[in-house]
């Protein structure tokens, strides 16, 4: 599994492609843990997104469960509180300029306007 994963990313990097995904090894210290060569496979794939865990594959899941926050709408006050949170950062104007179809994001303020692109 993690020789296959490995090949894929070495892959998609050779060939330019988009990579997404990622790999989580786990393995309890002391009982389960990863030989020192894979070790250094791993390692050696400079950006590859590998993370080694000490912990059990249950408990590590237990984990990510819990650290991993889950949005839904009927989640009211997680929602208003994320809202409140970003919405003083985000510039609806601007927003709201760059995705309206009469004038597209790649029109930079001083550039060429989106109609007068289309006349060209």
């Amino acid at each position: 599994l993690i020789l296959g994963f490995m090949a894929k990313y070495q892959r998609s990097l050779r060939q330019n492609e988009p990579f997404e995904s990622a790999l989580i090894v786990c393995g309890r210290k002391g009982k389960y843990e990863l030989p020192y060569e894979v070790k250094d496979m791993i390692l050696g794939l400079g950006g590859a997104p590998v993370m080694l865990v000490g912990h059990s594959t249950h408990e590590a899941m237990r984990m990510i469960y819990g650290y991993t926050p889950k949005f839904n709408i009927d989640d009211l006050h997680r929602v208003a509180t994320a809202v409140d949170h970003y919405e003083p950062y985000i510039d609806f104007d601007e927003l709201l300029r760059r995705t309206s179809s009469k004038n597209s994001s790649f029109n930079e303020p001083g550039t060429v306007k989106f109609e007068d692109l289309k006349q060209l």
